[in-house]
């Protein structure tokens, strides 16, 4: 059965309604940004699902069935703990938030907003044209809610700064010993008793933080405000696209200042050390999949600008072997390099030793398949998670 699609005239402010009404739904996922899909000749405001038609719950070794046999609009995530299943490591610390492990689902409702038009697909066993239109009337006269949050304000961490400074030489004694070239360490800041608006907490941010992959994600009470600029990776046919971040410097108060920063980030010769080890990673990751001789590097140390910050990311590109599909090689790749180290399985073990809690879908990914069979992925990095139940929030 195929997806009917109707066409409705621009609204303004639709996007910003979207994630209004997505918040008021028990699941939904609505992607922002200009990264998302810009491969495969699409470009969307926004791209949203909402609602279950079909999840898949087996193995998630055998999902590469279920994505090429429904040939639909399919959103996944994947934890950063899926790394336990992938590569046969463990995990002692506990969690905030707690989202699944994994989710990979068919929406009800797809919703499409582009420059001149609004997109509303649905399938006709189960939805009409009639209900579209009254979807689309709903969020149209949603209002904005300006409360972000209520409750406890005070930002507490799982480490004290002496914690943290023992946390950074312990990586250090590592670096020194051999066992690894680089990591990346994280630690958690979190409140507790917040009611937190999540919606107008992710339109606030994404109007001052407009990152290519950015993504509002509702699932049964866990909340993931996403203001990421880095992908991980997109799939475009057999073509692999992999754009590795590393290396950031602020934007400047002025615009001397700004270029002055930009220019100094370009020469910085710890960072394009930095970046290039994720490079060689990720060369290393797509090489298993990858049509022999087709990985290549074609833009390495590039600067981007974005609103509050100069990023550092390169380019690594590869064809893929045609008897693989691009969901394994996706799990192949997880999790990414830049949030890992290098080499990849030892910094995941020396990081499982230094870090307090788990980092729930936090360095993980968040994505979208197409019913042609693309795919994009994002890094779920400046994100904010968030438990309605437990009224937790953790950064």
């Amino acid at each position: 059965m195929k997806r009917q699609f109707k066409r409705y005239p621009c609204i303004e402010g639709f996007a910003e309604k979207l994630v209004e009404w997505i918040d008021q739904q028990p699941n939904g996922i609505c992607l922002r940004g200009e990264g998302w899909c810009q491969h495969f000749n699409e470009s969307y405001e926004a791209i949203a699902g909402v609602g279950v038609r079909e999840s898949y719950t087996s193995s998630l070794l055998n999902a590469a069935t279920f994505i090429e046999s429904n040939q639909d609009y399919v959103f996944v995530h994947l934890n950063y703990d899926v790394k336990n299943e992938l590569h046969g490591l463990d995990s002692r610390h506990s969690e905030r938030v707690s989202f699944p492990q994994w989710r990979i689902f068919i929406p009800n409702w797809i919703i499409k907003v582009q420059e001149n038009h609004i997109e509303i697909g649905w399938m006709d066993d189960t939805h009409s044209s009639a209900e579209a239109d009254l979807l689309i009337q709903q969020i149209s006269n949603q209002k904005e809610n300006h409360q972000h949050a209520v409750g406890q304000k005070r930002t507490q961490s799982t480490w004290s700064k002496e914690a943290y400074l023992t946390a950074l030489k312990k990586t250090l004694a590592h670096i020194q010993a051999g066992d690894i070239y680089q990591a990346n360490i994280c630690q958690e800041f979190y409140w507790e008793d917040v009611a937190l608006h999540s919606a107008q907490v992710f339109n606030q941010g994404f109007r001052t933080n407009q990152n290519p992959f950015s993504a509002f994600y509702k699932l049964d009470g866990m909340h993931c405000l996403c203001w990421s600029a880095e992908r991980f990776l997109t799939f475009n046919g057999r073509k692999i696209i992999s754009q590795p971040m590393k290396g950031t410097s602020p934007r400047g108060n002025t615009e001397a200042e700004d270029r002055m920063n930009f220019q100094s980030l370009q020469r910085s010769e710890k960072d394009r050390r930095e970046n290039v080890m994720i490079v060689d990673m990720v060369r290393n990751d797509l090489s298993h999949f990858a049509e022999k001789n087709s990985v290549e590097v074609s833009e390495l140390y590039k600067v981007v600008t974005y609103p509050k910050v100069h990023q550092m990311h390169s380019t690594v590109t590869a064809d893929l072997k045609r008897d693989v599909p691009f969901f394994d090689a996706l799990l192949k790749a997880f999790p990414m390099g830049s949030m890992t180290g290098a080499p990849k399985r030892r910094a995941m073990e020396i990081i499982e030793q230094i870090e307090a809690t788990k980092r729930d879908l936090f360095s993980g990914t968040i994505g979208l398949i197409t019913p042609d069979g693309n795919a994009d992925f994002n890094v779920v990095i400046r994100s904010l998670l968030y438990n309605e139940s437990t009224k937790s929030l953790s950064c």
